[in-house]
């Protein structure tokens, strides 16, 4: 992890840089597995179709293909809500990199060998929370998505599944120097430091 304050961009950064703009943090998240995580509802949703779909299997047995084909999908979707999604998630961290500016966090990601670059302003209406840690998170902003409602199905035996809201906390996750970052933050924005956020 580098900690960078020089006033010349460095190569490769020209072109996301304002003038004036110059980083003061860089670093990557921890990429170990987070076992953790398997306390959450994605896991008692994995093992109830898992369970669901060996018992199609066995049910089935040499009788219906399809049956133990439908089967086999439902324990391959149940292996990875319980465990599948905590190892991509340590695979999506691997290759993620953190950069703080005195005016901006970049997210950039490589997911399936494409490159992502999200910017969040960081400003007096930033409002960070510290997850302290070692690992720590710092969140600094939320993702709104806003779903369509639409019809499943046809118009007289569908039903209609009305749009929602998704919110998504977003930070820089799992990092070693969390309340150094956390205090850079507050020092751009001019908050008063505060205590720990939920975890997440």
């Amino acid at each position: 992890m580098t900690d960078l304050s020089e006033a010349v961009p460095p190569p490769g950064w020209e072109e996301f840089l304002a003038p004036g703009e110059h980083i003061l943090w860089q670093g990557q998240p921890d990429a170990s597995v987070v076992w953790s995580d398997l306390a959450a509802p994605e896991t008692i949703a994995g093992l109830v179709a898992a369970g669901s779909g060996m018992a199609v299997i066995l049910k089935a047995g040499h009788a219906s293909l399809i049956a133990a084909v439908i089967g086999v999908v439902f324990v391959g979707f149940g292996l990875w809500l319980t465990i599948g999604r905590l190892f991509w998630d340590a695979s999506l961290r691997r290759s993620t990199h953190y950069t703080l500016t005195n005016r901006t966090a970049f997210v950039a990601t490589l997911p399936r060998g494409q490159r992502k670059l999200e910017r969040y302003a960081i400003g007096p209406d930033t409002k960070a929370l510290l997850q302290d840690g070692n690992p720590g998170s710092v969140w600094f902003a939320t993702d709104v998505r806003h779903t369509a409602g639409q019809w499943r199905g046809s118009h007289s035996e569908g039903m209609y599944v009305p749009g929602q809201t998704i919110r998504r906390r977003v930070g820089f996750r799992r990092i070693a120097e969390a309340r150094k970052v956390y205090g850079l933050i507050a020092g751009i924005s001019g908050q008063e430091l505060a205590g720990n956020a939920p975890p997440r």
